[in-house]
């Protein structure tokens, strides 16, 4: 629009604001007034009102030209919208008129639908009541037929009532008045009160008499009958826990105050005053009165535990075919274990031994003269059980089994088989098909005999453990000392042998310890279970036995003149150290007699326990008979190897002597191939030291030749202490070196060069080694293998001997031979060395039967 373009607006203008003036609470008078007082002049105030007012005028024409150009603009707008809204108007009559048809289409149809909907449900509801009402006379109908069936299967008068099948129709009444509700129908309370509730009260008493009857009898055919009856009508299940509480309850008055210890000697009493008023002759004490009263507490367990696993059994036998159980192929014992949580006879031995156990256990606590006999005699405690009570705790045949028995893995933890051994072993002598991991006997020994048979284990290794303590006495008082000192003193007896005799135990002593153990196995015997805890504490006795052995071996052998081979005079503390291995020797002894009985063995687990103990104590007599054998070996050995000293031999012999005489006679043990080794040595070391004796004069051949008979016969005699023999390679070379001794160059060349089969037990090298000392001792420039390496003539008979008889093998010190010389191989190492020795030798002018000698030496194979 043109007018708008030239309106002016209060922002264009921009000279005053009409903030103030625009005020709603704006007084014009007042603000008159106050332009008025200002101060400015009165040109001044007059500009400003002139202002004011030209400013107010142009706004105001301004705001009427924008009115009108708006009013202009928009009015064919405002035309256009009050024609719509008139259409609207006319639309909104027609939808109107419509739905109000709409509504009176909707009233008629519902009228049609809502009339025969209502008609429906009335036929409906009257069918219902119809079918209910059939329904009810449906089952009040079959009702009256299982009511008139029932009085046919149990006649009032006459007749043979036939109560399984009668069960079943019971179990099909109540199955039929619980589903169907004919609560308030007259002829079937009548008939509840009057036909069915008798006749079921009459089955379930037959039923639990032919129950009760059969258990009595053994009869499984009448206990089969009262339990099909009884699984018919539903209450199986509390009809067997009512047997089981019955037959605890029975016991249970039989054993409470059976073996109280009031009555125990009320009963020794009244039994001895009669005997007494007789001949006196059947006096008894406390103890038989207490058996025989347990013998009758057991007899009275295994009468009522037979009853309980024939009914056991008769449940198993039973299947299921109305399927109460939803296992496929159940039996009445599942049916009864599922309901009372575990088997019948389980259930039944568990609460009776409870009962068992509380009573001994009471009188045990109150008594402890009873306690004492229960312990002394707990295998006599074990066979009141067994083999009595084998038919209920065998499992095997038919015994006491538990559910539990299956689900449980810690069987074996309960009882400790693996630490007895006793698992998949026959446990009990007096019952082969009893084991202790069988579920009867694992409750009774858990709740009954594990406390007894503690207290015996220990009470017998006391015994066990006196007897060894017998063996060592405790040392005497300071005073009694000094009294045997003055009597050493007195009858000129040195303190080493008194020494020596309180140190060895008396052997009559250690033969009591044998038989300790020995007797304590006998009583144990019966049971593998006993007899392996009694075995273990044997062993922990001999054990003892052999660490107080061994604390006297260390403090007699502290002196090193006790074990000393070369001493001038043995030492009498020497024969202590024999007499204690002989001591560990007579108990091995009699443990592998004890291995081995001759009447009756003992169980593999004790065996087992024992022949441990008894290598135990083999690998400690070896130990400390070896301490002696080495000392004797390491003398006899340095002195036949001290190839410079000319009385050599008689230190050897001294030593041989020592070993003899102070150690091998004395000695036990049988140390036969250990001596045989020990002297095959010797001899074999003898004659390395002959063939490297130099120089080989007369004299020295004479001596060597007479000292060979003589290390064989000491050889011989010390092997025959042993019962050993010597013979082998190492006697055939002594024999044979002393006619080599004594041949000439020519007779050993010749030897050499045939070297035949009876030559055969002397080595090579040892050969080569004499005749490199009968060339150098004729031929004093000749070398010798020792001075060729550059070592002394011991370090080189060591080499000669073994790597075990020198200290180093590194003994070559001359560079031109370490070619030669190999450490690893030092057999092979000698031969090379003598080898050279021999070729060096050739070198020299030399005798032709010499050269010959060499010749043949090198040529051997």
């Amino acid at each position: 629009m043109a007018v708008g373009s030239d309106i002016v607006t209060p922002e264009l203008v921009g000279k005053h604001q009409f903030d103030e003036l625009l005020d709603p609470s704006f007084d014009a008078t007042h603000y008159a007034h106050e332009l008025v007082r200002s101060r400015d002049t009165m040109e001044l105030k007059a500009d400003k009102i002139s202002s004011i007012m030209t400013d107010l005028s142009a706004t105001s024409s301004s705001l009427d030209a924008r009115m009108r150009a708006t009013v202009l603009g928009t009015h064919e707008q405002i035309l256009e919208q009050v024609l719509g809204v008139a259409s609207v108007d006319v639309t909104l009559e027609q939808v109107e008129d419509q739905v109000r048809e709409i509504k009176q289409y909707m009233h008629a149809l519902r009228t049609k639908i809502r009339v025969p909907y209502e008609q429906a449900l009335e036929y409906t509801r009257q069918a219902r009541n119809l079918q209910l009402a059939t329904r009810h006379v449906r089952a009040t109908s079959k009702f009256m037929q299982l009511v008139r069936r029932l009085a046919v299967q149990i006649p009032e008068s006459g007749g043979r009532p036939d109560y399984a099948l009668a069960a079943l129709t019971l179990v099909d009444i109540e199955r039929l008045v619980d589903t169907s509700d004919l609560c308030g129908i007259d002829v079937v309370d009548r008939a509840l009160a009057t036909e069915v509730t008798p006749r079921r009260q009459q089955t379930a008493n037959e039923a639990n008499e032919m129950l009760v009857g059969g258990m009595r009898r053994q009869h499984q055919s009448d206990v089969g009958s009262g339990l099909q009856i009884l699984f018919n009508l539903g209450i199986i299940s509390n009809a067997v826990d009512t047997r089981i509480q019955a037959s605890i309850a029975a016991l249970h008055t039989i054993i409470t105050g059976r073996i109280d210890p009031r009555a125990l000697h009320i009963g020794v009493r009244e039994h001895n005053a009669r005997a007494t008023a007789i001949d006196g002759r059947d006096m008894v004490g406390i103890d038989t009165i207490l058996w025989t009263r347990q013998e009758d507490m057991i007899d009275a367990v295994l009468a009522s535990g037979l009853e309980v696993r024939v009914l056991e059994r008769v449940l198993q036998r039973k299947r299921d075919v109305l399927r109460v159980d939803a296992r496929v192929d159940a039996s009445y014992l599942d049916v009864v274990a599922s309901k009372l949580g575990d088997r019948v006879l389980a259930l039944w031995w568990t609460k009776v031994v409870d009962t068992i156990a509380r009573e001994i256990h009471a009188s045990c606590d109150e008594s402890s003269v009873v306690r004492q006999i229960l312990t002394n005699n707990y295998p006599r405690l074990v066979q009141l059980f067994l083999p009595r009570l084998e038919p209920l705790l065998a499992a095997r045949l038919g015994g006491v089994t538990s559910v539990r028995d299956l689900q449980s893995s810690v069987a074996s933890v309960l009882i400790g088989d693996e630490d007895t051994g006793c698992a998949g072993d026959v446990d009990l002598a007096q019952s082969p098909n009893v084991r202790y991991s069988d579920w009867g006997m694992r409750v009774l020994w858990t709740r009954l005999l594990s406390v007894f048979e503690a207290e015996y284990v220990n009470k017998a290794a006391s015994r066990m453990d006196d007897s060894v303590a017998r063996c060592f006495p405790a040392p005497p008082p300071a005073g009694l000392v000094d009294a045997q000192s003055t009597w050493a003193q007195r009858h000129n007896t040195k303190s080493d042998e008194l020494q020596a005799v309180s140190t060895v135990p008396n052997r009559k002593l250690v033969a009591s310890v044998v038989r300790s153990v020995g007797t304590e196995l006998e009583m144990a015997k019966s049971d593998a279970r006993l007899c392996t805890m009694v075995a273990r504490a044997a062993t922990r006795a001999i054990s003892s036995f052999v660490a107080t052995t061994k604390d006297r071996l260390l403090s007699v052998m502290d002196n090193p003149r006790v074990v000393d081979p070369c001493a001038a005079t043995a030492h009498p503390m020497t024969r202590s150290v024999i007499g204690l291995i002989n001591c560990v020797e007579a108990l091995r002894v009699g443990i592998s007699e004890l291995c081995q009985p001759a009447d009756q063995p003992l169980t593999a687990p004790a065996q087992s326990v024992l022949c441990t103990c008894r290598d135990e104590l083999q690998t400690f007599i070896n130990a400390q008979s070896d301490v002696l054998l080495n000392a004797a070996d390491r003398a006899i050995s340095q002195a036949l190897l001290d190839v410079d000293n000319s009385s050599l031999w008689s230190h050897a012999e001294h030593a041989l002597q020592w070993l003899q005489t102070q150690v091998l006679e004395p000695l036990d043990p049988r140390r036969s191939s250990r001596v045989h080794t020990m002297t095959d040595s010797y001899l074999t070391l003898f004659v390395h030291t002959v063939c490297v004796t130099m120089p080989l004069a007369e004299t020295a051949k004479l001596r060597l030749a007479s000292e060979l008979p003589q290390l064989e016969f000491a050889c011989s005699q010390a092997a025959s202490t042993m019962g050993v023999r010597v013979t082998g390679d190492a006697y055939k070379s002594v024999r044979q070196m002393r006619p080599l001794l004594f041949m000439t160059s020519r007779e050993l060349a010749q030897v050499l060069g045939e070297r035949g089969a009876e030559w055969s037990s002397v080595s090579e090298l040892d050969l080569l080694n004499h005749v490199v000392c009968r060339v150098a001792t004729e031929e004093e420039a000749a070398c010798v293998p020792h001075e060729l390496l550059g070592c002394s003539r011991r370090e080189w008979l060591g080499c000669v001997a073994g790597s075990e008889f020198v200290e180093s093998t590194d003994v070559c010190r001359n560079k031109e031979m370490l070619h030669l010389w190999d450490t690893r191989n030092l057999s092979a190492s000698c031969r090379a060395v003598v080898c050279e020795c021999l070729k060096r030798m050739l070198k020299h002018k030399l005798a032709d039967d010499l050269v010959a000698l060499i010749q043949a030496a090198l040529s051997m194979k």
